[in-house]
């Protein structure tokens, strides 16, 4: 990804009334060799896949086409509880899975609607307590970015809630619904490169399909997960662009940037200050990254246009196209691939996000 002037021509990173800047995709993407993936994979570094899925990817494109009409649909107001109630998409759920009600989980303001569902069978009830939970991804009013996970248990304690079968259920489940997720799952290229990778044939669980926005996309954030070790992207339809780099790069970048950079950055005088005192404190400013409310962190992160375009500059952007895929290792949390996310089309796309696990039988 190179950065561009205004006049460039590039591709906007606009994102929640921001704008960073302009990119454009490098030329002459290639697939990276083996034992570059394995390195930057133990790095805790972003994997671009470039076209790993584009040759599968037509063989979807009726689903692809069917999940960009549900997710239409849902922006427009409709119950997605009452669009999978229609004989089509129950037919894809039944026997194995019914469909119960709309629950609200209380805690997460961004929630449009859960479904509660159990799996059944030979008609008895196999296991309960599945969910569909469909999602903003900010309140901004001209993000209208949305995510559907497919998960199971008390969201708040799912660390205390290992269940094989029901992460495997409610994998299936997503299938079900959006079967266009069998591009990586039924991919036998990408699950031998993972297998070699990972040292054991992947299971992709916590299922997310995305819906990334003009105006939207992820802040920076991490992925780290009790029993997960990363995360797979599959961009299917439309463009995204991506920050991504290890943590301890990101503490790096941030405090080159404070010593270098930081007086031309348009933050406040006392942004500024505290940003020099949190740089001169490494631990202060680990635990403020970490923090659930990041205060000035997340101002520089995220709405600092400079601040982006050196990490850009510094060869952290990738620009993703339908087909391509994202690895995205997550160690641990300090070992881990922090990442930010802009929608480049005028119109909603259309990806898949997996968490890489270990399945017990």
């Amino acid at each position: 990804m190179r950065w561009m002037s205004a006049a460039g021509g590039g591709l906007a990173l606009r994102r929640r009334g921001c704008l960073h800047g302009y990119v454009r995709a490098r030329r002459g993407r290639k697939m990276p060799e083996f034992k570059e993936i394995e390195r930057d994979w133990r790095s805790a570094r972003a994997i671009h896949l470039p076209g790993m899925l584009l040759a599968a990817v037509p063989g979807f494109a009726d689903a692809i086409a069917d999940a960009l009409q549900i997710m239409r649909r849902v922006r427009s107001g409709e119950s997605c509880l009452d669009i999978l109630d229609e004989p089509r998409y129950r037919q894809r759920l039944l026997p194995d899975f019914e469909m119960l009600a709309a629950v609200h989980s209380g805690h997460d303001p961004q929630e449009l609607e859960k479904i509660a569902f159990d799996a059944v069978k030979s008609g008895e009830l196999f296991a309960e307590d599945i969910w569909l939970k469909v999602s903003r991804l900010s309140f901004h009013e001209q993000d209208a970015s949305i995510r559907f996970r497919f998960s199971y248990g008390m969201e708040m304690f799912k660390a205390q809630e290992d269940d094989p079968l029901r992460e495997r259920l409610a994998a299936e489940l997503a299938e079900r619904v959006f079967p266009e997720c069998g591009i990586v799952s039924e991919h036998a290229e990408l699950t031998r490169l993972l297998h070699a990778l990972l040292g054991f044939a992947p299971a992709f669980v916590e299922r997310i399909i995305y819906s990334n926005a003009p105006e939207g996309g992820a802040q920076f954030h991490q992925d780290v997960e009790q029993g997960h070790h990363g995360v797979l992207y599959a961009q299917l339809y439309g463009r995204t662009a991506w920050l991504a780099l290890p943590r301890d790069a990101l503490l790096r970048e941030m405090t080159a940037f404070v010593r270098d950079e930081l007086a031309a950055s348009g933050l406040a005088a006392d942004e500024q200050w505290e940003l020099r005192w949190l740089c001169a404190h490494p631990e202060a400013l680990i635990a403020q990254l970490e923090a659930e409310d990041q205060g000035v962190v997340e101002r520089l992160l995220n709405q600092t246009p400079a601040f982006t375009r050196r990490l850009v500059t510094r060869g952290w952007g990738r620009v993703l196209q339908p087909g391509d895929v994202l690895l995205l290792p997550q160690h641990a949390v300090d070992a881990c691939c922090w990442h930010a996310v802009f929608c480049l089309d005028d119109e909603p796309g259309h990806a898949l996000s997996f968490a890489l696990a270990r399945l017990v039988a």
